[in-house]
């Protein structure tokens, strides 16, 4: 462990012009890369999405069958072989990109080791938008497990060996393989969690967007324009996937391809719904402009009637917490001494009515959690 750390630190220090010329060359490789595994894991998605419809619609087959005899009677996404010319603009690498690099570099030998505890960590990738290789991913939580384990390990050992003595270094050792394994898990949910919170993003803004596409259809823009408008305005997640549907289009997509794609990014229903009525609009014409502020009013409908109903589940959960913070504790109190009085000594042990407080401080902390969880995200 000691020569890794000695290993990083000697990278780190070494080479300036020559290691930006090296690193702005790795980056334009490992951009294209990126993208060549985010199309594979895009084309896995739509035929896994594909495959689900087929079987579905063959065991609806099925049934239709039992029922007559009973009365008697790909969406392939083309691999697309792009070049990805970055320019150079200074000879500065920033410290992040390098440490990275030399992680990526020192773990890359053990990250074929751990790809089945990684699974679908390349779809992953490419819903949350990290581009990346999945391999370099892999190595650097790899490394970032190593280096964290590595820190804490010396310092729960010393702090340990100062209180209870040589057996506080094991410990300490121990308590450095849960860090490992706990930073490496937090890396594999990471990507997930990246989507989920991408998701709810794109659905606070999507109505905003949506009479921003209206009104630039009304004036007489094309979709195409309206969505690069949409795409340089200031609508955190949905503005980045319309850039990101730009490029795909400029790269020999179709704009149905392109909302295909976004829907397998992002997992909202009013995209579903909108991007359903805008191909269908490309495909047999008609008014999109009107039928998209009717889906704007639709979607801030329902945000609405979400966030109506959760100030109404908010006020069960105000009752709870307030009995659980304040008159639970506040009863046992009196109770006890009420009792203790009577008696002439406290009926329960003081340690019991320790773990009382603590467990209601625990229930407390638990639902705020809960109410935290089912906030809307609107």
């Amino acid at each position: 462990m000691a020569n890794i750390l000695l290993r990083i630190i000697d990278r780190i220090g070494e080479e300036t012009v020559t290691t930006a010329e090296r690193a702005y060359r790795r980056a334009a490789t490992e951009f294209s890369m990126a993208i060549k595994e985010q199309d594979e894991a895009a084309r896995t998605l739509s035929e896994r999405q594909k495959r689900q419809k087929e079987e579905s619609k063959r065991a609806l087959e099925e049934k239709l069958s039992k029922i007559r005899d009973a009365v008697s009677m790909d969406v392939d996404f083309e691999k697309e072989e792009t070049e990805f010319k970055i320019e150079r603009e200074e000879l500065k690498v920033p410290f992040s990109t390098r440490f990275i690099n030399i992680i990526s570099d020192i773990f890359s030998g053990y990250s074929r080791g751990f790809t089945s505890f990684f699974k679908d960590i390349q779809e992953d990738l490419y819903k949350a938008n990290i581009l990346m290789p999945a391999s370099k991913y892999i190595a650097v939580s790899l490394g970032i497990s190593a280096i964290a384990a590595i820190l804490f390990g010396v310092l729960f050992s010393i702090l340990l060996a100062s209180f209870i003595g040589v057996s506080g270094v094991a410990l300490g050792i121990v308590l450095a393989g849960l860090v490992f394994f706990f930073v490496l898990m937090f890396a594999k949910v990471y990507p997930k969690s990246k989507v989920k919170g991408r998701s709810d993003s794109f659905s606070r803004e999507l109505p905003f967007a949506l009479r921003h596409m209206a009104t630039q259809l009304t004036s007489g823009s094309g979709l195409l324009e309206t969505m690069r408008s949409v795409s340089l305005s200031d609508y955190g997640t949905l503005s980045e996937e319309f850039r990101r549907a730009i490029m795909e289009i400029e790269r020999g997509a179709t704009i149905e391809e392109s909302y295909e794609r976004m829907n397998l990014r992002i997992d909202s229903p009013g995209l579903k719904k909108s991007s359903r009525q805008i191909i269908s609009t490309l495909r047999t014409g008609g008014n999109l402009a009107n039928t998209l502020k009717i889906i704007a009013e639709e979607v801030a409908t329902e945000m609405r009637m979400k966030l109506k109903d959760f100030v109404q589940v908010l006020n069960t959960f105000a009752l709870m917490y307030m009995f659980a913070v304040v008159i639970a504790p506040v009863l046992i109190t009196t109770l006890v001494i009420a009792m203790g009085i009577a008696m002439k000594g406290l009926p329960i042990p003081p340690e019991t009515i320790w773990l009382l407080y603590f467990g209601f401080f625990g229930a407390s902390l638990y639902m705020a959690f809960m109410v935290k969880r089912f906030e809307p995200k609107v």
